[in-house]
């Protein structure tokens, strides 16, 4: 008996997932780029022994994801993986989440409670965004560590703990400390071993396994029948910065699936900005430099860029800047062209008779 249709598409999803993932997965990460494979064996190393580690790296690169995959290949992987934004909790709450707290140590507290760092015996203490942590926390964390030991707020006593310390940052810790902003000797403690994470902007055709994950991932947990990623809208992926890195990839896939018409996502699908972003030279970069740190992919896509404008320029001088009669001889939709159009910097009445 045939399998239905819904059936035979999931199974199919299934098997190009599977496809785009194997040789290039590391437990909920993918990579192929060299300066991630660098990642992933960083992290092989260090997660057998117990080290403390701090993972840099701008935000939306996967800092959370590097430590879950250090403690779920430590020994303290049965153990608890307790994360803590330090940016995203109070000033005046930071001691009690961390440390715990006595019953009447300060107004409401009606019953004692045990912190954080507590409640991560026998596991993990990811320390998300570490430079956005008070002085007197960082003070008070530093003896934590060292001794290992924590004191309730409002207590007397110390009790032991056995924790592994991960911490991330987006910030400059270098810089904090030389502007007085964070402890040096907290810095060394956790700095034991770096886990320095690229940003996607740099970590070439990772960018297309990446939206090709995303996009096999999404479209089936959103019922939707879409395999694939058109070239053309990869090269605007391709050229774009990513200030937003994964994250930002991933909003813009899903975006893209809620909205796709057909079973690729095309250039229409994605956010309009974005297209004219991905078509503008980046300002920081020296385009010989790049073209021969780059290679073959950079060359090319700046190949593609000059191709496009000059297929664009002429297809509008023949028709005299009629965009509706270009568009149809080009194959591509009129949003299509007016949206490459921008991204060129092309007036459609420099193309007109006088």
């Amino acid at each position: 008996m045939k399998q239905p249709r819904s059936l035979e598409l999931e199974a199919e999803v299934e098997l190009l997932r599977r496809q785009v993932e194997k040789p290039y997965q590391f437990d909920n990460m993918i990579g192929g780029c060299p300066s991630m494979r660098r990642v992933f064996d960083l992290i092989e190393q260090v997660a057998t022994s117990d080290v403390d580690v701090l993972v840099h790296g701008e935000t939306g690169t996967g800092k959370e994801l590097v430590a879950r995959s250090i403690h779920q290949r430590s020994k303290r992987a049965s153990g608890p993986f307790v994360p803590v934004d330090c940016g995203a909790i109070p000033d005046t709450l930071l001691e009690s989440e961390f440390f715990g707290h006595e019953k009447g140590a300060f107004t409401g507290a009606d019953s004692a409670r045990i912190g954080l760092l507590e409640y991560a015996d026998q596991g993990t203490f990811f320390l998300d965004e570490l430079g956005e942590l008070p002085g007197l926390l960082q003070a008070k964390l530093l003896r934590t560590l060292q001794e290992r030991k924590v004191r309730r707020v409002g207590g007397r006593e110390e009790s032991e703990i056995d924790v592994r310390v991960v911490a991330a940052t987006a910030r400059d810790l270098d810089e904090m400390i030389r502007q007085g902003q964070f402890r040096q000797d907290l810095f060394y403690r956790i700095n034991v071993v770096r886990i320095d994470l690229p940003p996607l902007r740099e970590r070439g055709d990772d960018i297309g396994l990446l939206a090709e994950h995303l996009c096999l991932r999404y479209s089936r947990s959103m019922s939707r029948d879409v395999r694939g990623i058109t070239p053309e809208a990869y090269q605007v992926l391709r050229q774009y910065r990513w200030p937003g890195n994964v994250r930002e990839l991933t909003n813009v896939i899903r975006r893209a699936l809620a909205l796709a018409k057909g079973t690729m996502i095309t250039v229409e699908e994605l956010p309009e900005d974005l297209v004219i972003a991905a078509g503008q030279p980046d300002p920081s970069a020296d385009s010989t430099a790049t073209v021969e740190e780059g290679g073959f992919f950079v060359e090319r896509d700046a190949h593609l860029l000059q191709f496009e404008r000059r297929y664009l320029s002429d297809v509008l001088k023949r028709h005299e800047g009629d965009v509706r009669t270009a568009a149809a001889e080009a194959r591509i939709p009129r949003g299509t062209l007016y949206r490459l159009m921008k991204k060129h910097g092309l007036d459609s009445g420099n193309f007109r008779s006088e």
